[in-house]
């Protein structure tokens, strides 16, 4: 595995968005670890949703902040910046994809290894997402918590692991996994036995300084905006709740339907 350049989050040099960008760093790294979340499925299709909102929620700003929402009613200035925390995801969004794409990354025996260990770490997770935690609020945050780094990179998945294996071998667990249908034991023995092989992988690559740090923010940045769009959908559905047509201005995201393959 090829040694990558030093990575960071993309900063502005205009003196104003340095300042905001620091701000949202600031604001990001001050989430609790237990809410952080992973890139949203299809991103691209997600931010352009969110750039809707976003420009939705600039014209009803007036309307907007006058709602009484629980954790504090939106500010001004909280809406305007949406459209700029935007564009400052997706920009760390391209730049840590950049990155990936100039690393030769993993040779045919270790991506089968880690395809591996990722397919039993997803099956395991949907048996305890679908059952075991499915009314568990707690629970559902804790899977999110134990499982959310990136799926090719060997060192996160060594650091999912751990804590999966963690849940897994618990007295609470254990035997309910076992006893599954679909074989989420046998995964989870799978895990315990490549879990040496998956750390001498990960031990093979060469973290640049900052790479992993400048990812982790990268999560924090999109659990921010995740958390500050949904303080808006709350107060926009509220607003609308009497025009069907005004309503669909706020609804949630859908993620596009795959494309079928052309015969």
């Amino acid at each position: 595995m090829a040694k990558t350049k030093t990575s960071s989050t993309p900063r502005s040099s205009s003196p104003a968005a340095s300042a905001a960008t620091a701000a949202f760093d600031a604001a990001a790294r001050a989430l609790p670890e237990e809410i952080v979340r992973n890139t949203p499925a299809s991103p691209r299709a997600w931010l352009a949703w969110a750039s809707g909102i976003a420009a939705t929620a600039a014209r009803d700003a007036g309307s907007l902040v006058k709602v009484p929402l629980d954790d504090g009613a939106l500010t001004s200035e909280e809406i305007l910046e949406l459209a700029s925390l935007i564009e400052y995801v997706r920009a760390a969004r391209q730049h840590l994809d950049a990155e990936r794409a100039s690393d030769p990354g993993l040779d045919a025996s270790e991506g089968a290894l880690l395809a591996s260990v990722r397919a039993d770490q997803r099956k395991i997770i949907r048996a305890f997402r679908t059952l075991r935690f499915r009314r568990n609020k707690v629970g559902l945050s804790l899977l999110r918590s134990l499982v959310r780094g990136a799926p090719n990179d060997a060192q996160d998945a060594v650091q999912d692991n751990t804590g999966l294996l963690s849940l897994c071998n618990s007295s609470d667990h254990e035997k309910w996994l076992v006893s599954l249908p679909n074989g989420e034991g046998d995964a989870a023995q799978r895990l315990w036995d490549r879990h040496n092989n998956l750390v001498t992988l990960a031990a093979k690559a060469v973290v640049p300084s900052g790479a992993h740090e400048a990812r982790q923010l990268t999560h924090r940045l999109w659990t921010l905006l995740r958390l500050r769009l949904e303080r808006v959908l709350i107060a926009g559905r509220y607003l609308t709740s009497g025009s069907k047509v005004r309503r669909a201005e706020y609804r949630g995201f859908r993620r596009p339907a795959a494309k079928s393959a052309k015969r």
